[in-house]
């Protein structure tokens, strides 16, 4: 009950600072604008990576997306999330784009151990997509006026650049302290909501920690974008107890007969 209930109570310590930012954010980049430059921006991505061959494994992961994406359209209606695995079993990462375009990597598949872990990168991952971080990131760095040209016609070129930097360890990929804590506070709340453990959050990004020893590179693109220094830790422990989360799904079985083709 306890679990239950803490969405309702944290979304009103929420709801003030995310109506100032993403009218913020509307002031920079409209919503068809943002949307117009998604659909580009993934079509780039597509041709740069891999998307993955499996169906099964494709289908399962927008399974696990779809509630959690509800809960999020409480915050930002509107938003039509269009989910994709990326086929590379060396990368351990995710990432979003403007328009609700979100990607994970095979690799981050296998690195997670239950589907409450995935969930919780994934909400995360939407949380950046209700405060319109990228589109505001991308807004700040090259401009209004060039991102509306750019939603409008073509520039292959650039719009390679720009998702190259959004799926890269480059500094478009690197959120603000402030939008990483945005996002960490929408995905505990989406992940509560739906009734995971959130403590999923830390069990991850501790294993995260003691791979990063022996597989560096593979995690060089998640530790530039989303680092998970001992602040955020130490952040999302005191939501878990301030939300009196004592426990939550993990569907560990589920999740490795879902993902066992890619083991």
């Amino acid at each position: 009950m306890r679990i239950a209930a803490f969405p309702l109570v944290f979304a009103l310590s929420l709801s003030d600072c995310t109506a100032v930012r993403q009218q913020l954010g509307l002031a920079l980049i409209s919503e068809e604008t943002e949307l117009d430059l998604g659909r580009k921006l993934a079509a780039q991505v597509e041709k740069q990576e891999k998307p993955l061959a499996d169906q099964r494994v494709q289908a399962y992961v927008r399974q696990v997306v779809a509630p959690i994406a509800q809960h999020s359209l409480q915050d930002r209606p509107g938003v039509e999330y269009k989910i994709t695995v990326i086929d590379d079993p060396k990368q351990v990462n995710a990432f979003a784009i403007p328009g609700g375009f979100i990607y994970v990597y095979s690799g981050l598949l296998k690195a997670a151990q239950n589907e409450a872990e995935l969930a919780g990168v994934m909400a995360h991952e939407l949380g950046h997509v209700v405060g319109r971080h990228s589109a505001n990131q991308l807004a700040a760095q090259y401009g209004i006026e060039m991102l509306a040209q750019l939603a409008l016609g073509e520039d292959a070129g650039k719009l390679g650049e720009m998702a190259a930097g959004l799926a890269g360890a480059g500094a478009l990929a690197r959120f603000s302290r402030d939008d990483e804590r945005e996002a960490d506070e929408y995905g505990f709340k989406y992940l509560a909501a739906c009734g995971y453990d959130p403590r999923a959050l830390l069990t991850f990004f501790t294993r995260l920690e003691q791979l990063e020893k022996t597989r560096p590179n593979d995690l060089e693109r998640l530790f530039a974008s989303h680092p998970p220094t001992p602040e955020r830790i130490a952040r999302i422990e005191q939501m878990i107890a301030k939300a009196g989360a004592t426990g939550g799904k993990l569907e560990q079985d589920k999740f490795k007969k879902a993902t066992a083709s890619l083991r």
